[in-house]
């Protein structure tokens, strides 16, 4: 128990890292609006179930990314810096670092790689659960930053290391459907208003309510 309890106090999030205003996160945006606020509000440390997937996560993109960097033929970035300006409302920007996005150019082409680990994976792929809609708004944005490039989202079972891949086109409705939830967030936040609970509300979110740190306060709030 000594060890376990060490790890654990290392990988659990205990510091909050406010974003400035106007600014939005590609892996936030499709989670529900009102989780989102709350986490600018009122802030909730992350707990140890959603720090163990986060610490799997980045150890599968590390990983991955050193391998695909044996290839001699190809060039392998990850970690980007990413910002991507509203295209109407200029008090808002799409930025932050692509934790999970692996770029990989060959001579005449570029992929963006975007990792997720998963669990059940051939279950899902078999009943059509992937690719979800929050990863490919994300990846879609990555390609609005980097034109021209193919997109890829590559899911890996974390219980046995399975692989399955999706290429990805960009989708310009897509991407203006993601900059209206950016803006109807950042509404809400400048007129303190409490958006709906939209995960509750949606056959396609409510899975969101399960993991969520503030389910309590959103049950209360109604």
């Amino acid at each position: 128990m000594v060890v376990k309890e060490i790890i654990y106090r290392h990988i659990v999030d205990d510091e909050f890292k406010e974003p400035y205003e106007g600014e939005y996160w590609p892996s936030q945006i499709w989670s529900c609006l009102r989780k989102q606020y709350y986490d600018r509000t009122s802030p909730a440390l992350s707990g140890i179930d959603s720090a163990r997937f986060t610490i799997l996560g980045e150890a599968l993109h590390e990983l991955i990314a050193e391998l695909l960097k044996k290839e001699s033929s190809v060039k392998v970035t990850s970690e980007l810096p990413l910002r991507i300006p509203h295209p109407t409302n200029h008090e808002i920007v799409i930025s932050g670092r692509a934790d999970d996005l692996i770029v990989i150019e060959f001579t005449k082409e570029r992929y963006l790689v975007e990792i997720k680990s998963v669990d059940g994976l051939s279950f899902k792929v078999k009943n059509g659960y992937l690719p979800r809609l929050e990863h490919r708004a994300q990846l879609n944005l990555y390609m609005k930053a980097f034109p021209k490039s193919k997109g890829v989202l590559l899911y890996v079972d974390r219980s046995n290391f399975d692989m399955e891949e999706f290429l990805v086109d960009f989708d310009e409705e897509l991407y203006l459907k993601t900059m209206e939830r950016a803006e109807m967030l950042h509404k809400a936040l400048k007129g303190r208003k409490l958006p709906e609970p939209e995960a509750k509300m949606r056959e396609d979110m409510k899975w969101q309510c399960e993991y969520c740190l503030y389910k309590a306060k959103c049950d209360k709030d109604k």
